[in-house]
C-alpha cells in the first residue's frame, strides 16, 4: 500500500531530528573551523535543500539553501540556526498543531550552561533571561560570549544610520528584534537578538535586495532603541508618512523619470512584467507635469541626472508640496559614492539603485519601499 502524503511528511519530520542531531555531532568541528566539518555540514544542507520541498516543507529550501551557501566563517551561525529550523518545523504539526517553542541552543552554548529539562522557551526574550540566569551574566556579557561564539560582533546601537532604518518594515523590527544600522548598495548590518534565524535572514534579503551582515544584541536593548526611535516619532519618514491607496481600477502605478529612453523602457519592461503599470518622462519638470494631471502613483523612480531639473530638485519640490510629499522616492545613480547617497536619502529619498539597473534587485527595492510607504 502506498503511503499517503501526510504519511510522509511525518517521516520527513523525523528524518529532519535526525538532521539536527547530525548538526550538532558537528559543532566541535565546526568550533574547530575544521574543513571536514564544515564540508559535512553543507552536505546535510544540501540534501535538505532538495529534499524539502519534495516532502511538502518549502519553507526549508531557502534555510537550507543559506547554510549550503555560507562563507566558512558564517557556516557555525548558520548551522545553529538550521539546527533551530529543523527543531520547529519537525513539531509544526503536532498532535494538537501546536508550534514548537523556541529553543535557544546556541545560547545556552554561547553561555556554557545546559538546561535540557527546561522544555525549551517561548520566544528569544525568555531564552536571553533564562541564559543569563543560568549563567549569572549579565545580558552584555552574553552578548559577548554569543558574537564570540558565532564569530560576529557586538552591536553599536548608537547612532543607526538614517538610510538603513528606512528599509525594514516597523512590525519586522519589532517582531523580529532587529534593528537595521547601516547600509551601502549591496549590504545591511543589522543588529538582531537571534542572529541564527535563517528565516529572519531570507527575510532581509527580500525586503531590501541587499546582503544581511548579522551583529548581536541583548533583546531588552534592542526594543529600547527601537522605541526610542520609532515611538518617540523619529523614524526618518515619520513627518510624512501618509498610506498610498493603489488605485481601485488597476494595479500600483510607477512614474519612471529618465532622460535616457533605454534606461525607461528597461525599467517599464520589468516593471511591467511584475504587474506594475507605469508612466514615463524624460525629466523632472515633465515629472511635475504629470503628477499635476495623471491620477496618483504609487512610486516615483528617478535618475538622479536629468536636463533642466535632476532627480535631486525633483525630490525637493515633491518633500516642499503637500500633495506629494507622501510619495515614496527611488532615485537611480551611477555613481556610487557613498557621501552622495548619503545626502539623497537625508534629502528625503526612500532608497537608490545603482545603475546599470539589475531586474531583480531593482523589483525588490521597488516593492520593499511601496510596502512600507503603505504602512
Amino acid at each position: 500500500m502506498k503511503p499517503d502524503r501526510e504519511q510522509l511528511r511525518a517521516w520527513y519530520r523525523q528524518a529532519m531530528v535526525r538532521r539536527a542531531d547530525e548538526l550538532r555531532a558537528l559543532r566541535p568541528g565546526l568550533d574547530a573551523s575544521d574543513p571536514s566539518a564544515i564540508d559535512a555540514v553543507r552536505a546535510v544542507a544540501q540534501a535538505l535543500r532538495g529534499s524539502g520541498a519534495s516532502f511538502g516543507f518549502p519553507e526549508l529550501t531557502s534555510a537550507a539553501a543559506l547554510v549550503e551557501s555560507a562563507s566558512d566563517a558564517n557556516v557555525l551561525r548558520r548551522a545553529e540556526g538550521l539546527i533551530e529550523h529543523l527543531r520547529r518545523l519537525s513539531g509544526l504539526e503536532g498532535e494538537q498543531g501546536a508550534r514548537s517553542p523556541f529553543y535557544g541552543e546556541w545560547l545556552l552554548r554561547a553561555a556554557g550552561v545546559d538546561d535540557r529539562g527546561g522544555g525549551g522557551f517561548a520566544d528569544v526574550a525568555s531564552a536571553w533571561r533564562r541564559a543569563s540566569e543560568l549563567a549569572t551574566l549579565s545580558s552584555a556579557q552574553l552578548a559577548e560570549r554569543a558574537a564570540v561564539l558565532l564569530s560576529i560582533r557586538v552591536a553599536d546601537l548608537s547612532a543607526p544610520n538614517r538610510a538603513a532604518l528606512r528599509l525594514l518594515p516597523e512590525a519586522l523590527m519589532r517582531g523580529r528584534l532587529v534593528l537595521p544600522i547601516r547600509e551601502d548598495g549591496e549590504t545591511i548590518t543589522v543588529a538582531a537578538a537571534d542572529p541564527t534565524s535563517l528565516g529572519t535572514e531570507v527575510e532581509i534579503t527580500r525586503l531590501t535586495g541587499r546582503e544581511p551582515r548579522l551583529t548581536i544584541a541583548p533583546p531588552d536593548r534592542i526594543a529600547h532603541a527601537l522605541g526610542a526611535l520609532l515611538d518617540a516619532g523619529q523614524r526618518p519618514d515619520a513627518h510624512r508618512r501618509r498610506v498610498v491607496a493603489p488605485p481601485a481600477d488597476g494595479p500600483e502605478k510607477v512614474l519612471v523619470v529618465d532622460d535616457d529612453g533605454s534606461s525607461r523602457l528597461l525599467a517599464r519592461t520589468v516593471l511591467e512584467k511584475r504587474g506594475y503599470s507605469v508612466v514615463e518622462a524624460e525629466d523632472g519638470v515633465e515629472a511635475l507635469d504629470r503628477l499635476r494631471s495623471d491620477q496618483p502613483v504609487a512610486l516615483v523612480v528617478a535618475d538622479l541626472n536629468m536636463p533642466q531639473m535632476d532627480g535631486l530638485e525633483l525630490l525637493w519640490e515633491m518633500r516642499g508640496t503637500p500633495d506629494w510629499s507622501h510619495i515614496p522616492v527611488i532615485v537611480l545613480t551611477g555613481e556610487t559614492d557613498e557621501v552622495l547617497e548619503t545626502r539623497l536619502i537625508e534629502e528625503g529619498a526612500d532608497d537608490y539603485v545603482c545603475k546599470p539597473l539589475d531586474p531583480r534587485l531593482f523589483l525588490a527595492r521597488v516593492g520593499a519601499t511601496i510596502r512600507r510607504a503603505e504602512g
